[in-house]
């Protein structure tokens, strides 16, 4: 996506550079070449403005892809939430189904019990009624009537009387186990009822739940291609505006050698950088939150080569120039934010990004001295909070700022 901003300004930079290659003589031809820089400059400032609002288009299209992002992690959670709740629910009515099958179990075996006491009452019954057929009908009056004695009579009676309470006893028995039977079967049906509505209730669950692991392993491969690509944007935009810096410091410094001929003036010199130690660019902080390394990126989350080092620093603190140069870029810089870039000598640069907004003092162009006020410390671009990120570079190249600075 970046390409397509960044490229064609890159190629009318290079055109524009290719043509003032050699110092033309002071005079007419100096002047002619000088319009022809003037007038490159001119059509690239107009350019670069272009590609700015393009580049500010893509950083929002990065901010609105992290939104997802951000929205996708809570929808991610609320589902392991509610996988969780779905399975409790599961565990609950598995132990549920336990219990109603062992209540299916004990009243079974209490309706064979009802069922086995029914059929041996009816035997013993049906065993009198076919004594009194095989023997003949004979009536209790009968049987008292053939006493032979007074106390054989009592004893007659006593017997007919327990004759008579038992079979009483056993149809009585039998009509309440029977009873019992029918209701224990009733209690069977609905519990099997129960039982079965549990089933379904339970595999409803268990597909919901399959249902939800699917769609949480969609999210998760959606949000690892949205990181993937948006940690590749953020490389490839640090590559292509690090090699606009560079076109647009050759064709400034054509600039400034033309209009010195021009003048026949002697070229202005830029401060530069001499070697030893850098001066701390952020004076009122020491504290370095994150050295030049590999390290995994607060943002992204992926593996990253920081290539820099970070000073955290409340929001507005003194950004300075770490050493005398000249700023070759002083704009929004993709990732960085808000940031400047100092040229110094053979290919040595200084970058300061994160800068907040309304906070770079400078413009390109300008010279400026080791320890002058060039910025302040903000939080703008890919950043997680207000910090100065500071790189330094040898042709092109990021090198480990802290050996420079200690």
């Amino acid at each position: 996506m970046l390409k397509r901003f960044l490229l064609p300004t890159m190629l009318a930079v290079s055109l524009a550079v290719a043509s003032v290659g050699a110092y033309p003589q002071v005079g007419v031809a100096a002047s002619s070449e000088l319009d022809k820089v003037n007038a490159q400059l001119k059509k690239l400032k107009e350019q670069m403005k272009s590609a700015e609002a393009s580049q500010k288009q893509a950083e929002k299209e990065i901010e609105r892809i992290r939104g997802f992002q951000e929205a996708g992690k809570s929808e991610l959670a609320r589902l392991e939430n509610e996988i969780a709740v779905t399975s409790k629910k599961i565990e609950s009515i598995n132990e549920q189904m336990y219990e109603v099958e062992e209540s299916l179990n004990m009243t079974v075996e209490e309706l064979v019990k009802a069922e086995e006491r029914v059929v041996t009452r009816d035997g013993l019954l049906k065993s009198r009624l076919r004594l009194l057929y095989m023997n003949g009908v004979v009536s209790y009056l009968d049987v008292l009537l053939s006493s032979t004695s007074f106390v054989d009579f009592l004893d007659r009676i006593d017997a007919l009387q327990s004759i008579v309470s038992q079979d009483k006893e056993i149809l009585e028995l039998n009509i309440q186990d029977k009873q019992t039977v029918e209701r224990k079967k009733a209690e069977v049906e609905n519990q099997l009822e129960y039982v079965e509505q549990l089933f379904a209730e339970t595999e409803s669950l268990k597909a919901e739940l399959l249902a939800k692991k699917e769609k949480k392993e969609v999210a998760i491969a959606s949000l690892q291609e949205e990181e993937h690509e948006l940690l590749e944007m953020t490389e490839d935009q640090e590559k292509e505006l690090m090699a606009y810096a560079d076109e647009q410091a050759k064709l400034v410094k054509k600039q400034k050698e033309l209009q010195s001929a021009q003048k026949k003036a002697q070229q202005k010199k830029v401060v530069k950088y001499t070697g030893g130690q850098l001066t701390w660019p952020v004076p009122d902080s020491q504290r370095v939150t994150s050295p030049f390394a590999t390290r995994i990126h607060p943002i992204t989350g992926k593996k990253h080569t920081h290539t820099g080092m970070d000073i955290g620093a409340p929001g507005g603190t003194t950004i300075v120039a770490a050493a005398s140069g000249e700023v070759v870029l002083a704009q929004w810089y993709g990732g960085y934010g808000n940031c400047i870039i100092i040229e110094h000598k053979d290919g040595f640069r200084t970058l300061y990004g994160h800068i907040r907004n309304g906070g770079i003092k400078v413009k390109v162009g300008d010279t400026v001295d080791a320890g002058q006020k060039i910025a302040e410390v903000g939080s703008t671009g890919s950043s997680t909070g207000n910090h100065l990120h500071f790189g330094v570079y040898v042709d092109n190249v990021a090198v480990d700022p802290d050996p420079y600075l200690r």
